[in-house]
């Protein structure tokens, strides 16, 4: 990839967006950009060293394989999100696995110790990515929260809500989630059966607070359905 269009990448993902042109040149030198179709997938675990992965647009599903076989969905990430290792001494090597979910994505690369590298020369890097890694773990704490504290029900309704807060698009019939998980990958997400999130979500449908299909998923009034 030119430097011009790596450097526009880089300028133009949010974490970055504060950095000067000296420091985006320096993340230049080390970033790998790749694009990837849908259902590619990156294991993490075949890497030679550590990476921290960055999505510059589309949709990524990051999973583990448990002793048994079954897939496990940890989350879903976004255009403007990373994913991968996180700087840490006590390294173990992780099962997990990123699968592309939209028909293509673009994700630049660096490894760790670079990256690490780069961060104490730039100290503004480092605070920006302290930040970013301040709100996953806040998510984190929502999500292991909601397994504890909330019935199957409430964790359903807040998935939805948080997914209609990150991706929904206003019309006039409310807020439009395209649909692009089947019952199965959400009952993964909140740790339920897809029988179950089946009969909860013909509830919500009967109840009013969202319309659903294959294609869409409608939530009339975000704010009500969220009480």
């Amino acid at each position: 990839m030119q430097k011009e269009m790596k450097y526009w990448y880089l300028k133009n993902f949010d974490l970055f967006s504060d950095l000067n042109k000296e420091q985006i040149n320096d993340l230049s030198e080390i970033a790998r950009f790749v694009r990837m179709k849908k259902g590619q997938s990156i294991y993490f675990a075949n890497e030679q060293a550590r990476r921290l992965y960055f999505l510059i647009n589309g949709k990524v599903k990051i999973s583990e394989i448990d002793g048994f076989g079954n897939e496990l969905i940890k989350s879903i990430v976004l255009g403007g999100e990373l994913f991968g290792e996180v700087p840490s001494y006590n390294f173990k090597q992780t099962q997990e696995f990123a699968e592309i979910l939209s028909s293509e994505v673009i994700i630049c690369s660096f490894h760790l110790e670079e990256f690490e590298t780069i961060m104490q020369k730039h100290p503004v890097l480092a605070l920006a990515f302290a930040r970013k890694m301040t709100e996953k773990l806040q998510g984190l704490e929502t999500r292991y929260t909601n397994l504890v504290f909330k019935d199957v029900k409430a964790r359903l309704k807040c998935f939805l809500f948080e997914w209609a807060n990150k991706e929904g698009k206003p019309e006039e019939e409310g807020l439009v989630i395209k649909n692009y998980l089947t019952h199965s990958e959400i009952a993964n997400i909140i740790s339920s059966s897809r029988q179950t999130v089946t009969t909860l979500i013909n509830e919500l449908k009967e109840e009013g607070v969202i319309k659903y299909s294959r294609r869409v998923i409608t939530i009339p009034n975000l704010q009500a359905f969220a009480a």
